[in-house]
């Protein structure tokens, strides 16, 4: 154990592997997520093995999870923000802001009954892994006494005693030695895009169909419960987007489309699948012996849709396009559609870089190269997403040599 300690601003897969690292040497980790439970967007990926393991990363989230929430020297704070940062004499004095956390994590034994027992749906949540602490989160705009009505249903409940609604949101000081930013990505909203999204309820982002994949271990069109027979994917949604300004590929959707489609034919081989693309890309592990074995089963239709709408008598998804084969429009009808939707910087990225001095680059995610020019003067460092677009195994990798330049900077290796 050393006297150190290091300020992680973020609790996705980036950061965690980061804090893991540093406290394999004895450097404290206060790990800061502004979202209610730590494992960033990665915790809620499904596992995409058919019938031997593809290599997919989904199971690094919950393993590094695991492990920090058991390591003596890694302090998460959950639904925790920076507010401001000053030096003094070498060291960083961060003012952080934590919202009102009710459930006690040390007495939550996660018997679900407060859950059972809340009247208003979706004012109480269940965290993504069993290893989140607390594994319930009480969003305070959407329960009752956030319109002064007396609501202590899941007090009662508890029979440990671990709900407390007194308890009030509250700023404190965390030092540390040194800074490393992993805040992660934000997905492209595709709310604005002429897919329906948001209006069509068979239409729904990859992130979506992951958790969907992980929670329930089956895919079911949202608006009637049936298994889909027909699968469309659009790629680069919110990625290579001139009109946006987004003109990055996001690295990571092609892959995980693929892999993703080739679970679900795995599962039931009569599920049709066609993936509208510009052009695959073949980042990450493993791909390319994925994508030859999809060859035959997937339909291939390089095309970017117009749009998407509900066929006339209700029973499909009509994805209009222009077919480069025929020269002419068509129509491919799906029962559910997939949005691959890009990764984009995340939302409080800009603010955080003003408080820490970094400069955003001119896509709007943090200066690889500035990031990591880390010198005795200076003492802060990003890694993950942050930096750019990433697959998980690259943001581990990331979060590996940000945690290394701190190490050398607090001259402990």
């Amino acid at each position: 154990m050393t006297d150190h300690s290091v300020l992680v601003l973020g609790g996705g897969v980036a950061g965690l592997s980061a804090a893991l690292e540093l406290a394999r040497f004895g450097v404290r980790a206060h790990v800061l997520d502004r979202d209610a439970f730590a494992g960033g967007h990665a915790i809620g990926f499904s596992c995409k093995a058919t019938d031997h393991c593809v290599r997919c990363g989904a199971c690094l989230a919950e393993d590094r999870l695991q492990s920090a929430v058991n390591n003596e020297h890694i302090r998460i704070l959950p639904s925790t923000r920076l507010q401001r940062v000053h030096r003094k004499n070498g060291r960083f004095f961060a003012t952080v802001y934590q919202e009102a956390q009710p459930i006690d994590p040390e007495r939550c034994t996660d018997c679900g009954r407060c859950l059972e027992a809340c009247p208003v749906p979706g004012a109480l949540t269940r965290a993504p892994s069993p290893f989140n602490r607390p594994p319930f989160h009480l969003d305070a705009s959407r329960c009752l006494r956030s319109s002064d009505q007396d609501c202590t249903a899941c007090v009662e409940a508890c029979p440990e005693a671990a709900v407390s609604l007194e308890r009030e949101a509250f700023e404190r000081i965390v030092e540390a030695d040194a800074v490393i930013v992993a805040t992660g990505f934000r997905p492209f909203d595709p709310g604005d895009k002429p897919y329906g999204y948001g209006r069509l309820d068979d239409v729904i982002t990859n992130l979506e169909l992951e958790r969907m994949l992980r929670e329930n271990g089956t895919v079911t069109r949202p608006s009637d419960g049936a298994p889909p027979s027909r699968i469309g994917f659009v790629q680069c949604v919110g990625s290579r987007d001139e009109r946006l300004g987004n003109l990055w590929c996001s690295r990571v959707c092609c892959g995980s489309a693929l892999r993703m489609a080739r679970v679900l034919q795995h599962r039931d081989p009569s599920t049709e699948v066609a993936v509208f693309y510009i052009d695959i890309q073949s980042f990450g592990r493993d791909f390319e012996t994925v994508l030859p074995q999809l060859q035959d089963t997937i339909r291939w239709i390089r095309a970017v849709p117009s749009e998407a709408a509900l066929a006339e008598d209700g029973s499909a998804l009509q994805v209009s396009y222009f077919d480069p084969e025929s020269g002419r429009p068509a129509v491919h009808p799906v029962d559910l559609l997939v949005l691959s939707v890009g990764i984009t910087p995340g939302e409080d990225l800009e603010e955080t870089a003003g408080l820490l001095g970094l400069n955003p680059g001119t896509k709007g995610f943090l200066d690889p190269c500035e990031a990591s020019a880390l010198d005795r003067s200076d003492g802060v460092t990003a890694a993950g997403t942050a930096l750019g677009p990433m697959s998980i195994a690259d943001a581990v990798k990331s979060a590996q040599a940000a945690s290394w330049r701190t190490l050398r900077f607090l001259q402990v290796i």
